[in-house]
């Protein structure tokens, strides 16, 4: 297929980095060689914006999303709602791409009645119904929602993706996931990439107002968004032991959305191992300043437990934080983007004695962070570029 006009479907757009991002990267990419049109129920004015500054058209249903308990308890009258929507757009596609529950059930739905194709970028098995570790984090009475979701639901998440003409995903782990609960053993793995103009080691001059804030001591930089994916209580753990040994260490927790209660939480739990006054937690910082972070911290810590989440797996913070010449202590849930004493450690986050211990070591001797964070911009430039994901992408979306 030449030129195919490509219509892609993801639920909502209104948390600023995970999935979203990557598919901002990947369809403004995408859109220089096939049309391209995103759709989505809802999008914050941060992704309007952006999508407006790349030129890609970007559609909005309207209306609540899964972030709401609302959408779910009214969820058939919204599946409706949304295939009317998607049938409407999809006259003028070639090529359906998915990317997220409930999307490739209703592109099934729409394609059994017209020519269009669908394509599935899985990013995992939907957590929420499939991955046991990720709900059993959760308080008791959300997993009985989630439990009451995945009987009702569950069905049409499998039959969304196992129809699909092709299935894309982040790598093989996350492909291993998707035999397992799909039965699709052909899913390819298109990864994931960064911009490493943009992501890149800032030259101290260009730190000032961060040293001021953070100061210039060894620094642990950590990524959460609050949900039980992160597992941030197990990051602040490991600060705690690594503390012990680089009395001067200090950590800086960064947030993708607010949750006051949340945060209280992670300040309470803070307070209880002693650290309270090495721990900044500074919210949401806008994109261009997390690679001046990440270059200013001497080692970025990722705390994630869960080997079947893509959320896991393929972290872009991981990536990013390579690309600005930082090593980067992160769960061996997989073996993609640190190298094990080369780029940094892969350790088992639950264990923050040993974890705290690999922080120190790089906390203590920030010549060999540097040193190792250098071997891991290497890697990124080599094999992690958003053209590289494009070009595979591009290769499933035309075949």
């Amino acid at each position: 297929m030449s030129t195919p006009r490509v219509l892609w479907l993801h639920s909502h757009f209104e948390l600023p980095t995970g999935g979203t991002k990557y598919i901002h990267e990947v369809t403004r990419r995408l859109g220089r060689e096939v049309p391209v049109t995103v759709m989505v129920e809802h999008a914050s004015s941060l992704w309007r914006d952006r999508y407006r500054e790349s030129g890609t058209t970007l559609v909005e249903v309207g209306g609540p999303t899964s972030t709401s308990l609302g959408y779910w308890a009214a969820f058939p009258f919204f599946l409706l709602r949304d295939l009317r929507a998607i049938a409407k757009e999809a006259k003028h596609a070639d090529v359906v791409v998915t990317s997220f529950f409930p999307m490739p059930w209703l592109a099934a739905r729409l394609t059994r009645r017209t020519r269009v194709r669908h394509v599935s970028l899985c990013f995992e098995p939907f957590p929420f119904f499939h991955d046991t570790e990720v709900i059993g984090l959760y308080p008791r009475h959300r997993r009985a929602l989630l439990a009451v979701l995945a009987a009702v639901y569950q069905g049409l998440d499998r039959g969304g993706v196992a129809s699909a003409e092709r299935v894309m995903t982040l790598n093989e782990s996350t492909a291993g996931q998707i035999a397992r609960v799909y039965g699709r053993d052909d899913a390819v793995p298109v990864y994931a990439g960064v911009d490493t103009e943009l992501f890149r080691p800032y030259s101290p001059d260009e730190l000032d107002d961060l040293v001021t804030l953070f100061g210039d001591g060894p620094l642990v930089v950590h990524s959460t968004d609050y949900s039980p994916i992160k597992r941030t209580d197990l990051a602040l753990e490991a600060f705690a032991v690594a503390r012990r040994a680089v009395p001067d260490a200090r950590m800086v927790v960064t947030s993708t959305r607010e949750s006051a209660s949340e945060l209280a939480a992670l300040e309470d739990r803070a307070a209880s191992l002693g650290i309270s006054d090495a721990v900044t937690f500074a919210g949401f910082l806008a994109f261009g300043d997390l690679p001046r972070l990440y270059s200013l911290a001497t080692v970025v810590l990722q705390t994630g437990t869960a080997a079947g989440s893509g959320a896991t797996t393929m972290s872009l913070p991981v990536k990013e934080a390579l690309a600005c010449g930082t090593a980067v202590v992160r769960s061996a849930a997989t073996h993609e983007d640190v190298q094990d004493g080369v780029s940094g450690y892969l350790v088992d986050p639950r264990d923050a004695e040993a974890t705290g211990g690999r922080l120190a070591d790089l906390l203590a001797d920030r010549d060999r962070a540097a040193a190792m964070g250098m071997a891991g911009r290497g890697r990124i430039e080599s094999d992690y570029t958003w053209d590289r994901v494009v070009q595979k992408v591009l290769r499933e979306v035309c075949s």
